[in-house]
């Protein structure tokens, strides 16, 4: 049996971040669970269908080439990040980091899911530079405010919010 691991977010929208982050881990596991989370504590633009339509355009956009795209497994749930993984047989969670800020934030819920799912255990990644203030909540705020944010999400994300979220002259800008 090979390694399996869960990528969880809520991905409100993914990024190129987020892409980031499963691109590099699609080299290192057999099977990735990337997973759209509902977050109790959030409000999100989009709701789940959406997320998980982004999730899908962004993944399968990927360079076939250089990704096996076998290995990636698009999904979406309301349950606790631990269980959903420990359904699934993954041993650990893929996690994207910006800075202290997200490492501190990280490392509590590495605790959390650590005491849920027994044995699960985290990776983190860093960002690179070029990601490193890309974050979903920047972006919906510049979808608000109908700027451009063709430089922070793949290019199949951000056609398809021009699509559901915008019509005539809104969506000639975003």
């Amino acid at each position: 049996m090979g390694q399996i691991c869960v990528i969880p977010g809520t991905f409100d929208p993914v990024t190129n971040g987020h892409l980031d982050v499963i691109a590099r881990a699609v080299n290192l596991f057999d099977e990735i669970y990337v997973t759209s989370f509902d977050n109790s504590a959030k409000k999100t633009m989009f709701n789940s269908d959406e997320r998980l339509e982004m999730l899908r355009l962004a993944c399968f956009g990927l360079d076939l080439d250089k990704f096996d795209l076998a290995k990636i497994r698009i999904d979406a749930t309301s349950e606790l990040v631990a269980d959903y993984a420990k359904s699934k047989g993954a041993d650990f969670l893929i996690k994207g980091i910006r800075g202290m800020i997200d490492y501190e934030y990280e490392y509590n819920l590495f605790s959390i899911n650590r005491e849920i799912g027994g044995d699960i255990d985290t990776i983190l990644f860093p960002a690179k530079n070029e990601h490193m203030y890309i974050s979903s909540t920047f972006v919906r705020e510049m979808i608000a405010y109908e700027r451009d944010i063709s430089k922070y999400v793949p290019t199949s994300v951000a056609e398809f919010i021009v699509r559901s979220k915008y019509t005539g002259e809104k969506s000639k800008r975003i």
